[in-house]
């Protein structure tokens, strides 16, 4: 299937957009997330629009890597989009936000199993023991970086007596 067959893709990048059709994904693709929405909210997150229309159109694919070599650090795990375990990491998102002065949603997991949240802003962050990683402004900018990171890797947040990685410049 060629590039052109795929129509404009919230801007990501020709092999980002073929590694997401390789993963399922199709243009005007919509899954019914109702359920996980209702009961991300009884669990506690304060649910935004940014990433219910994000949800709904990439829920359940796993986007395999096309470049595994980030300027810092191995970029070889998918990235996978389902919130619906994410009730459990309610904690984790009410620490980004005493962080990042914004609420953030569950979106999925990431490098090293990295618990991956969308803040209200629609910026994208991936937090894993004590450290917090930038994806992204937006979503479309977090997902072609988790499947193709040409910038490097940056650690936005350690918590304290954590040392950052990749170390700040």
């Amino acid at each position: 299937m060629g590039h052109e067959s795929v129509g404009p893709c919230h801007g990501l990048s020709p092999p980002v957009r073929e590694a997401l059709l390789a993963a399922g994904w199709r243009p005007g693709r919509r899954v019914d997330v109702s359920e996980t929405i209702a009961r991300l909210a009884l669990s506690g997150y304060a649910i935004h629009e940014n990433f219910v229309s994000f949800i709904e159109e990439f829920w359940g694919l796993e986007i395999r890597p096309v470049l595994a070599a980030g300027p810092n650090f191995v970029n070889d795990e998918p990235y996978r989009v389902g919130p619906d375990r994410g009730v459990r990491y309610l904690d984790e998102a009410l620490l980004l936000e005493d962080v990042f002065g914004e609420n953030h949603n569950p979106v999925g997991w990431w490098l090293s199993s990295s618990h991956v949240f969308m803040g209200a802003s629609g910026s994208v962050r991936a937090y894993l023991d004590g450290l917090v990683w930038e994806l992204g402004e937006t979503p479309f900018e977090a997902l072609e970086f988790a499947v193709r990171p040409t910038r490097p890797l940056v650690c936005a947040w350690s918590s304290p007596g954590r040392r950052p990685w990749p170390k700040r410049s």
